[in-house]
C-alpha cells in the first residue's frame, strides 16, 4: 500500500497496522419494551433475546486484553431489561474498561435499578426521551407490552438524579437525547 505524509513524501509499506477501536458496542439485550414508530425494530424482525453471561465475560476479557477503553452496553435493545446489567458493568470496570455507558428509555428505571447502576461504576447513562410534552412523547414512545407513560418515565429520571445526589456520586453522567422528527422538532427546549 502507498501512504502519503503531510510533507508530500510517499512511503510504501508492506503492512499497515490498524489500531484497536476506541469503543465497542455490546448488545446485551435485543429486547425492547417500546414500539417506537421511527425505530427500525418495527420494520425488521429482531428476536427478543438477552446475552448469556459466559459470552459477555468472554467479550469483556478480550476487550480488556486489547486495551479498548470504552464499551456501550446496547444497540437495538433496552439494556435495563437484562437482569445482570449492574453485574456486567461492575465486571467491565474491574477489567479496567475506562468508560462504560448505556442508552435507555428509562421505563423500568426504579429505585432499586437506580442504586444498582450508580453503585456498579457506570460512567454514563443516556436517556432516549422523544418528545417534550406528554402527547408527543407518548405518540413517539408507545409501550410494546403495556402502556408507556410520560409522567412515569420523567419521574424515573428525576428519581435517578435524586438518588445519585443522595449518594454524593458524580457518576454516571447523564444526558437526554431525542430523535429529531417533524413531531419533536419544536420541543427540543
Amino acid at each position: 500500500p502507498k501512504m502519503f505524509f503531510s510533507n508530500g513524501i510517499e512511503k510504501f509499506d508492506e503492512q499497515i497496522k490498524f489500531s484497536n477501536p476506541m469503543c465497542v458496542d455490546i448488545e446485551i439485550a435485543s429486547i425492547c419494551d417500546l414500539g417506537c414508530p421511527h425505530c427500525f425494530r418495527e420494520y425488521i424482525i429482531t428476536p427478543d433475546k438477552i446475552m448469556n453471561e459466559k459470552l459477555f465475560y468472554s467479550l469483556v476479557d478480550e476487550i480488556s486484553e486489547m486495551k479498548i477503553p470504552s464499551i456501550k452496553l446496547n444497540w437495538r435493545g433496552e439494556p435495563l431489561l437484562h437482569p445482570k446489567l449492574s453485574e456486567f458493568i461492575s465486571y467491565a470496570k474491574n477489567k479496567s474498561i475506562l468508560d462504560v455507558s448505556i442508552n435507555t428509555n428509562a421505563t423500568t428505571l426504579d429505585e432499586k435499578k437506580s442504586r444498582l447502576l450508580i453503585n456498579s461504576g457506570l460512567d454514563q447513562i443516556i436517556y432516549s426521551f422523544d418528545g417534550g410534552v406528554k402527547s408527543t412523547y407518548e405518540k413517539m414512545r408507545p409501550g410494546r407490552f403495556k402502556t408507556n407513560s410520560f409522567e412515569k418515565v420523567y419521574e424515573n429520571i428525576k428519581l435517578f438524579n435524586k438518588i445519585r445526589t443522595e449518594l454524593n456520586s458524580k457518576f454516571p453522567i447523564t444526558k437526554i437525547q431525542m430523535v429529531m422528527t417533524q413531531e419533536t422538532r419544536n420541543e427540543v427546549d
